[in-house]
């Protein structure tokens, strides 16, 4: 029987992936059909479960060639039929290529593509996903309690983000002392950093602390202390997995008191996105070259060349670390907020 916190990691990530995937709308977005089918099947204590209520086998290429084009899937009522249905339903829909679009007509009265495959995955795809997760929370109920004896240690959360951001950071903080109570404590720079101590000394200090919640934005990715902070830290597989993300949105501006210019949400999640980062601080670094080449002789130029080392490594590590972000998909501000912080406060054991 697995632990509590093995539990809980199961219980976020499919959360995470199959929200990204109850939002789609869009034939472009079967990648995230792909994703929650591969966390499904790759994940053990899921795959038994589904194996356990797998007792008959569906021909949906006949099924879908005797459905009417108004008509809809009929799903089996029982809970475990239901299950194995809408299971091998996926493995029909990720099969080769299909029109996405042409199985899920007559879902809605909109003639909408995008309206027609948000309904379908709702009314087909929904109750199967509720089912495991329902299936996953009594299990985390009845899992071994590795915490038992530990309910009064208290757990050490640094929280990393852009100076621009601190309007964001205060709003997080204070929403989220609420929920954790006496459990946990935030360590943040402001605070926690004496006049004339080493900002750099308090970012290694890192390590040592049990969670890291980062506050992912447009200034983030383009700040030269916090890529450098972060890139360190992922470098390490075992930390990476403490990390909870918070991908800021336009929308999350709300939380600011004076109203920042241009855009503040990450855009890590389209290649067009990932790219316009890798752009900034490629253009960083060609004004650093520029800076070393009129300085002329090295001796004068070491600060401009340690810091061309840096931005550099920010190039070389960037591609794989925004992957990172892509692949463990974060949340808002605003759906932290509106969950309760759930899923954070989960994942930490808290």
């Amino acid at each position: 029987m697995m632990n509590r916190k093995e539990m809980q990691k199961i219980s976020l990530q499919y959360r995470t992936l199959s929200s990204q995937m109850l939002k789609m709308n869009s034939q472009d977005e079967m990648y995230c059909i792909q994703q929650y089918f591969d966390f499904i099947t790759g994940t053990e204590f899921i795959m038994n479960y589904i194996n356990e209520c797998r007792t008959q086998e569906y021909d949906f290429e006949q099924i879908f060639s005797e459905k009417g084009w108004r008509e809809v899937l009929m799903l089996p009522s029982k809970q475990e039929d239901l299950i194995s249905y809408v299971y091998q339903l996926l493995q029909y829909i990720l099969d080769g290529p299909k029109n996405l679009i042409g199985l899920c007509m007559g879902y809605t009265g909109s003639n909408k593509f995008s309206d027609n495959i948000e309904a379908f995955v709702r009314k087909s795809i929904e109750p199967f996903v509720v089912s495991i997760r329902t299936y996953i929370e009594l299990a985390f109920i009845d899992c071994e309690d590795v915490k038992a004896g530990m309910e009064n240690k208290m757990v050490n959360i640094f929280l990393s983000y852009c100076q621009k951001d601190k309007d964001v950071a205060d709003c997080l903080e204070e929403s989220m002392t609420t929920h954790i109570h006496d459990r946990a404590k935030i360590s943040r720079d402001i605070r926690d950093v004496e006049y004339h101590e080493s900002f750099k000394r308090f970012m290694q200090s890192i390590e040592k602390h049990d969670y890291v919640i980062t506050i992912i934005s447009d200034n983030y990715l383009k700040s030269r202390n916090c890529m450098f902070e972060m890139l360190e830290v992922v470098k390490d597989s075992n930390f990476s997995k403490r990390l909870v993300f918070i991908v800021l949105g336009n929308d999350d501006i709300q939380y600011y008191k004076n109203v920042p210019d241009g855009s503040i949400g990450a855009d890590v999640y389209s290649a067009i996105g990932q790219a316009k980062y890798s752009k900034y601080w490629s253009s960083v670094d060609k004004e650093l070259e520029s800076e070393i080449e009129e300085i002329g002789n090295p001796m004068h130029a070491i600060l401009q060349i340690k810091e061309k080392q840096i931005v550099q490594r920010i190039l070389l590590d960037m591609p794989e670390f925004l992957e990172f972000i892509r692949d463990n998909k974060g949340l808002s501000l605003s759906e932290h907020i509106e969950k309760e912080f759930a899923d954070m406060i989960s994942f930490m054991g808290l």
